[in-house]
C-alpha cells in the first residue's frame, strides 16, 4: 500500500443544525449514499456519525449518517427516517474519514467499511423469512430434488430464514435454489427486524399490582404465607429487579409466583443500556515497574521517544531477533504516550498471543487496558469498545479490528508480528490492518511501530524507499545465544537407516535427552489430523470432499474423514468406493498422528496438542500457557498456533517434523512464508538460561531457504528474495488486484470470468497487464467453483482506474441475482 495517499477530511456537522435531509450509507455492496428526509420529530437530533433505522425496499435496516444537506432537487420521492437508535454519534469524524478512505482503496462500500469499525452485533438486523406459497402445493412435483428438499424443510418449519435453511439443509442447501424458488413464486418472503441485544440488557423487575385489594384483604391473603409476606413487604418499599430480589431473599421464586397468582404483584421488563464498569481510580493508578534496558533497547527507544515527544507522524520498522525484548520497547513507548495524556493501540495477530500480551500489559498498566478480539462474546466486545469510547481506558490490545478502537487522542499504534497474514481481512472489506494503521496514524500525527523478527518484504522495501525508518535489535536480552539450527535429511533417514517413522533418530534422541533434564520441547507440524489423505492401492482412487476439490483428512480419534475447508464429515469406508477393493491405505500425517507416535515413543511424557481441533474452548490458550509455565507439560505439539510470541524459558528443543509443507504451496509468497514460519518457531527455543536447539526435518535440505534459517540471516534472505521478486515482476515491485468469480454453476462462472477478462482488457493501458482468467488453485469449495483474474501494474492508481472505468464489472456485480459472486481483493495476501 502506498503510504503517501492522504485521507481527505470533511467538516463535522454540529448537533444544532436543522438540515432537513440526511445522506445515509449501508452495510451493503452499494457505493453511493442514499438521501432520506429527516421528519420533524428528529430535526436537530440527527447528527453525522449516528445510526438511523430507515426503510430500504421492503426492509427496515440500519444505516450510517455521513452528511446532512439543505436541498433535494431531483424528481424522486424520498422516504423518511424511521427511528434513531442512538442519542449521539457512535462513529467519530476521524473514523468516518478513515473508513471512507478504506472503502475507496479496498473497493468496498463506505457503509461496509463503517460496519467493520464497529463491534459485531451492535446493529438491528433485517431478516428475510420464507414460507411455502400455495402454488408449491399445486406445481411442486415438477421441481428438482434440491428444490423439493428446500420446500419440504420450510414447510416442516412453518417458516425459515436463510441461516436456518443453511443449517437445517446442510449439504443439500443451495442459495441459487432458494433464490429461484422465491423468484418463481414457490416461496413467499417477508422481512422481520431482529433487535440487537448487544448494547442493551433486558432486566425483569417486580412491582405492586395496580389496582391492589384493600389492606384487610391483603392481610388475609398473606396470613398463612410468611415468605410471601416477606417478599411483598420488600416490593412495597420499591420496585426491585429479580436478581436483586434473589440476593436479598434467597429462594423466593415460589413466593413470587404465589403473589402473582393472587394478583398482588406484577413482573415487567425494562430495557437498559449496558454499562462498562471500570474502577474509578483506573486512570490514576501508578505504572508497574519497568525492566532494565539493554544498550540496544536504549538506543532504539531513544529514537522512538523523539518522534513521540515531537507529536509528529512517523512509521518505524523494528526488526528484532526472537527474544530481543521488542515487547518491553512497545510497553515503554506506550507508557511515554500515556504520560503525555494520549492513548495507544497494541495490535497482535492471533488470539493465542492475546492472553500473554494482556497479562504483561495489565501487570504494567493495571485496568487501563481494554481487550478487542474475536474470542470474546459480542456483548463482551461491545463493553470493551464502550470503555474505549467513554475514555475509561487508555490502551486497546487486540487483533485486526483493534485498529478502529475509538480513541479520541491517539498517540501511538504498535503492530507486533507485522508480517503476519492474519492482519489481512479475508472478507469484504478486505483491508490490511497494518496499512490501515499507517493511514490512521498519518491523519492524527501519531507514531506507528511495526515489529517483527521476520519483517515482510513489503515493509523492508518501504524502509529502502524511505517511507519507514529502520530500527534493529540484533541480539537477545541477557546475551542469550540464538538457538543452534540443524537439518535432518529425511530421504537419507529412509534410505540409509530404513527409518520410515515420523520422527528421525536424531530428533528422538534429542527429545529423550531433554526429557531426562526436565526441559520442555516444542514439536511443530502445520497440519491437523491423523492422515493427510486416504487412498486405494489397487486403483489409486483418493477420497475427496464431495463439495470441495481437496482430499479428505482422516481424524483417528473421531474415526471420521474431515474436509478442512467446508467441515464435511463422513465415516471411513470399509472398501474402495470406486473398485470395491478391500484394502484402504493412509498417506501423510498430521498433528493427531504425531501425538500418537510421540506417546508410543515416550509413554511417560506429559504431552499436549494445540491445534484447531483441541482449542475450541475460549480458555484453551490460557490453560496451555498456565500449564507450560507451571512445568505440567513436557512436550507441546502444535500447528502454527505455537510459532509466534510465546515465551517459555524452559523450552530448549524445537523439532520441525515436516518443514516442506509450506514450501510446496503454489503461491509466489511460499518461500517468504516458510522462512518466517520456521524462523519464528525456531525462536521459541533457548529463551531461558539453557541454550536452545532446533532440528528441522526436510526432504529437500538443499533448498536455499534452509541456509538462511540455519544462519538466522534475515537480511541475506531478503536480498535474495527481493531480487527474485523483481525479476519475476511481483510485489513489492508491482501492485496486484485479484478479482474472484464464484458460482455454483460451473459453466456460468467460466463464461462470466471470460466476459469480464475481455472487458477489463479493453481498459488496460501501458504498464498494466491482466493474468487469467484461470481456475483458482482451490477450484471448488463448498460446491462453488472459483476463477481468478489478476491485475498487475506499477501504479495502484492505474489499477483502480481500470476497475472504476470498467462498466461491465459493475454490471456483472449488480445483475448476477445471486448466481455469481464477484469480489475484489486489493493487495491480495492469498492467491489460492
Amino acid at each position: 500500500m502506498s503510504t503517501q495517499t492522504q485521507i481527505e477530511s470533511f467538516d463535522e456537522i454540529s448537533s444544532g443544525e436543522k438540515k432537513p435531509f440526511a445522506e445515509v450509507v449501508f452495510n451493503l455492496p452499494l457505493k453511493g449514499a442514499f438521501t432520506y428526509i429527516i421528519p420533524p420529530q428528529f430535526l436537530g437530533k440527527v447528527m453525522v456519525g449516528m445510526r438511523v433505522l430507515v426503510p430500504f425496499g421492503r426492509r427496515r435496516i440500519t444505516g450510517y449518517v455521513v452528511s446532512l444537506v439543505d436541498k433535494w432537487d431531483k424528481p424522486i420521492t424520498l422516504k423518511n427516517i424511521s427511528d434513531l437508535p442512538d442519542a449521539e454519534p457512535i462513529v467519530s469524524t476521524e473514523i468516518l474519514n478513515l473508513t471512507r478512505w478504506l472503502g475507496e482503496y479496498y473497493q468496498s462500500s463506505w457503509g461496509e467499511a463503517i460496519r467493520s469499525a464497529l463491534p459485531a452485533g451492535i446493529d438491528d438486523e433485517s431478516r428475510e423469512v420464507f414460507t411455502v406459497a400455495e402454488k408449491a402445493n399445486i406445481l411442486g412435483g415438477s421441481l428438482s430434488k434440491s428444490a423439493l428438499s428446500t420446500l419440504a424443510f420450510v414447510s416442516q418449519q412453518g417458516s425459515a430464514t436463510l441461516k436456518q435453511c443453511q443449517k437445517g439443509l446442510g449439504k443439500k442447501f443451495s442459495a441459487y435454489t432458494l433464490a429461484r424458488l422465491k423468484q418463481d413464486g414457490f416461496l413467499d418472503a417477508s422481512h422481520q427486524t431482529r433487535t440487537s441485544k448487544v448494547g442493551y440488557q433486558f432486566i425483569k423487575f417486580v412491582r405492586l399490582a395496580n389496582p391492589l385489594p384493600d389492606e384487610e384483604e391483603i392481610e388475609l391473603l398473606l396470613k398463612r404465607s410468611p415468605k410471601q409476606k416477606l417478599v411483598f413487604d420488600l416490593i412495597k418499599q420499591k420496585e426491585i429487579s429479580l436478581p436483586e430480589l434473589q440476593t436479598q431473599i434467597p429462594k423466593s421464586q415460589a413466593a413470587l409466583r404465589g403473589l402473582k397468582e393472587k394478583n398482588l404483584v406484577e413482573v415487567f421488563t425494562e430495557k437498559k443500556e449496558r454499562e462498562a464498569f471500570v474502577a474509578e481510580d483506573t486512570m490514576t493508578q501508578p505504572f508497574g515497574t519497568s525492566l532494565t534496558f539493554t544498550p540496544g533497547q536504549k538506543a532504539v527507544f531513544k529514537k522512538l521517544n523523539l518522534a513521540i515527544e515531537a507529536e509528529r507522524f512517523e512509521s518505524f520498522l523494528l526488526h528484532g531477533v526472537t527474544g530481543s525484548g521488542k515487547t518491553e520497547i512497545y510497553i515503554r513507548c506506550i507508557q511515554r504516550v500515556l504520560e503525555m495524556g494520549k492513548t495507544a493501540i497494541m495490535m497482535v495477530p492471533e488470539i493465542s498471543l492475546t492472553p500473554q500480551t494482556v497479562e504483561r500489559f495489565r501487570q504494567r498498566f493495571g485496568d487501563r487496558v481494554a481487550i478487542l478480539h474475536s474470542g470474546l462474546s459480542q456483548t463482551e466486545r461491545y463493553l470493551e469498545w464502550k470503555k474505549i469510547r467513554e475514555e475509561k481506558v487508555s490502551i486497546a490490545v487486540g487483533a485486526r479490528s483493534a485498529v478502529f478502537a475509538p480513541f479520541k487522542n491517539l498517540g501511538i499504534i504498535v503492530i507486533d508480528e507485522e508480517h503476519d497474514g492474519s492482519y489481512k481481512q479475508d472478507s469484504n472489506p478486505r483491508y490490511h490492518a497494518r496499512d490501515t494503521a499507517v493511514m490512521r496514524a498519518r491523519s492524527l500525527n501519531a507514531v506507528v511501530v511495526m515489529g517483527s523478527a521476520t519483517p515482510s518484504l513489503e515493509s523492508t522495501q518501504n524502509t529502502r524507499l524511505g517511507k519507514y525508518q529502520y530500527l534493529s535489535l540484533d541480539s537477545r536480552v541477557g546475551e542469550r545465544m540464538l538457538p543452534i539450527v540443524n537439518l535432518v535429511d529425511m530421504k537419507r533417514e529412509r534410505k540409509e537407516f530404513k527409518n520410515f517413522a515420523m520422527l528421525s533418530g536424531t530428533l528422538r534422541s534429542a527429545i529423550r535427552d531433554r526429557l531426562s533434564r526436565n526441559e520442555q520441547i516444542f514439536l511443530f507440524l502445520n497440519r491437523r489430523g491423523t492422515a493427510r489423505f486416504v487412498f486405494c492401492p489397487d486403483c489409486g482412487y483418493v477420497l475427496e470432499c464431495a463439495h470441495c476439490s481437496v482430499t479428505l483428512t482422516f481424524h483417528g480419534k473421531e474415526d471420521r474423514l474431515l474436509c478442512h475447508y467446508c467441515n464435511f464429515r463422513t465415516r471411513m469406508p470399509n472398501s474402495c468406493v470406486e473398485c470395491h477393493g478391500e484394502v484402504i491405505r493412509f498417506s501423510g500425517f498430521g498433528t493427531q498422528k504425531l501425538e500418537e507416535e510421540v506417546l508410543k515413543n515416550f509413554p511417560s511424557a506429559r504431552v499436549t496438542r494445540l491445534d484447531r481441533d483441541t482449542t475450541r474452548g475460549r480458555d484453551s490458550f490460557a490453560d496451555m500457557h498456565r500449564n507450560m509455565h507451571a512445568g505440567n507439560i513436557d512436550i507441546l505439539i502444535g500447528t502454527q498456533m505455537i510459532t509466534k510470541g510465546h515465551d517459555f524459558p524452559n523450552v530448549t528443543l524445537v523439532g520441525v517434523v515436516h518443514a516442506d509443507l509450506s514450501l510446496n504451496i503454489p503461491d509466489f509468497r511460499s518461500c517468504e512464508r516458510s522462512f518466517q514460519l520456521l524462523t519464528q518457531v525456531a525462536g521459541r527455543a533457548g529463551r531461558g538460561q539453557v541454550p536452545g536447539k532446533v532440528l528441522i526435518q526436510t526432504n529437500n535440505p538443499d533448498h536455499y531457504v534452509f541456509e538462511f534459517i540455519r544462519e538466522h540471516d534475515v537480511n541475506a534472505f531478503h536480498e535474495k528474495e527481493l531480487k527474485l521478486r523483481q525479476m519475476l515482476n511481483y510485489p513489492p515491485f508491482t501492485r496486484l488486484v485479484a478479482i474472484e468469480i464464484v458460482s455454483e454453476n460451473e459453466g456460468l462462472g467460466q463464461s462470466t470470468a471470460a466476459t469480464l477478462g475481455k472487458a477489463l482488457n479493453r481498459h488496460v493501458t501501458s504498464g498494466l497487464e491482466i493474468l487469467g482468467p484461470s481456475k483458482a488453485a482451490l477450484y471448488q469449495i463448498q460446491n462453488k467453483f472459483r476463477w481468478h483474474l489478476i491485475l498487475r501494474g506499477q501504479s495502484m492508481q492505474a489499477l483502480q482506474n481500470v476497475l472504476a472505468n470498467c462498466q461491465k464489472l459493475n454490471d456483472l456485480k449488480s445483475a448476477s441475482g445471486g448466481k455469481i459472486k464477484i469480489s475484489i481483493d486489493v493487495d491480495p495476501f492469498n492467491l489460492l
